[in-house]
């Protein structure tokens, strides 16, 4: 997809006779009318770009802030670690971090290790981070009083992400934005539509208000990011920002088991693990239907043997290797509990049914499409 033409207006999808557009057309139709406040729909098959629609006032140069979809980036950038032989899935994270432990460290504490963060079996059952006025969000996910062994339950904890995004800054040396584009995004073509707005970062990321007092974090409460803070970390649980189209491509690299064109950007070891299933599930903060069919690296796992990178607000990056498909959605749905479930469904009721799974003749979308 990079450096190809830029779409200045949404393709609808080519009227035919076949079933696979037509089911195409009426999933496009159907997500559209059920989801007025999305701002974007892409669809991904066999690594082209076959549907793109905006809605008005938003263009394929927007930046989103991804909310939670952030998670599965960050995951990306410890899998990065693992493969360079700089990190271990079992290594102890209070280990990494001798500066930030109290003087009596609770022993659930320093027994979590990094795959204990990545599948959200924490120590902790509420993140941590909006449980005190520390600003330092490291610090208090080390100090705050634990509720669980690790590794015992799933607890969803956007605390676990920004931890692990200050490990990833910690032994690279470098902000978790700039570590994912130089080790991972930008061969991909990442940011190849915000370089053509002057002055428009590639990827962009708030931090944490470390550090600040409460006049300079402008009224914000302690659990809040702050766009610029030096001695904040990247909040790689909620504020990592770019254009739906790089939802594409990260998609395409996680669909691909970590593979793009010859380059093997993320060992295929990595990304099965990530994508595959690690935990069970059983949140009542998350109603859906996907949230309860379990949990990898910072991925969910989906029914019809798929995952999602998942956030609030309508963004959805949907991934269904066994269809070589993806779906990409962003919007501003806050209010709605059931938007996400609504897209799903269509997914499943509209479109699957139409296509041949892999390793069978292939039916492919009869629609102009643009490589990966």
């Amino acid at each position: 997809m990079a450096g190809s033409p830029l779409f200045s207006t949404p393709r609808p999808a080519r009227e035919s006779g076949s079933e696979v557009t037509s089911a195409l057309a009426r999933l496009v139709q159907r997500i559209e009318a059920e989801q007025p406040e999305l701002h974007a729909l892409l669809l991904v098959h066999h690594g082209e770009l076959v549907v793109e629609r905006y809605r008005p006032g938003h263009s394929v140069t927007e930046p989103h802030r991804l909310y939670s979809v952030a998670k599965s980036f960050t995951a990306l950038a410890v899998g990065a670690l693992i493969d360079d032989g700089r990190l271990r899935l079992t290594d102890r994270v209070a280990e990494h971090f001798p500066e930030k432990l109290p003087p009596t460290v609770h022993p659930w504490i320093t027994a979590m290790t990094v795959e204990d963060l990545l599948t959200m079996r924490t120590a902790h059952r509420i993140t941590s981070f909006t449980q005190t006025d520390d600003t330092d969000w490291v610090r208090s996910f080390f100090s705050v009083e634990p509720a669980q062994p690790p590794g015992t339950q799933f607890a969803y904890d956007t605390s676990a992400s920004v931890v692990l995004a200050a490990l990833v800054e910690k032994l690279s040396g470098d902000r978790l934005e700039n570590f994912l584009l130089q080790r991972i995004l930008a061969p991909l073509g990442f940011g190849a539509e915000a370089r053509t707005v002057p002055g428009q970062p590639v990827l962009e990321a708030r931090r944490s208000p470390l550090g600040l007092t409460a006049a300079q974090r402008g009224g914000r409460p302690s659990w809040e990011p702050v766009p610029e803070n030096p001695q904040g970390v990247t909040h790689g649980g909620s504020a990592l920002f770019c254009t739906a189209r790089d939802l594409a491509r990260f998609a395409q690299l996680c669909l691909a088991g970590g593979r793009s064109g010859e380059r093997q950007v993320l060992s295929a070891e990595f990304m099965a693990a990530a994508t595959g299933w690690q935990a069970p599930t059983a949140d009542e903060n998350f109603p859906c239907l996907e949230n309860r069919q379990g949990y990898g690296y910072q991925f969910w796992r989906t029914r019809h043997q798929g995952f999602l990178a998942w956030g609030i607000g309508g963004q959805i990056v949907l991934c269904l290797p066994a269809h070589d498909l993806a779906l990409i959605t962003t919007g501003s749905s806050f209010e709605r509990s059931d938007g996400h479930q609504m897209v799903f469904d269509a997914v499943f009721e509209e479109l699957l049914p139409a296509l041949t799974p892999v390793g069978t003749p292939q039916t492919t979308l009869s629609i102009p499409g643009e490589t990966l």
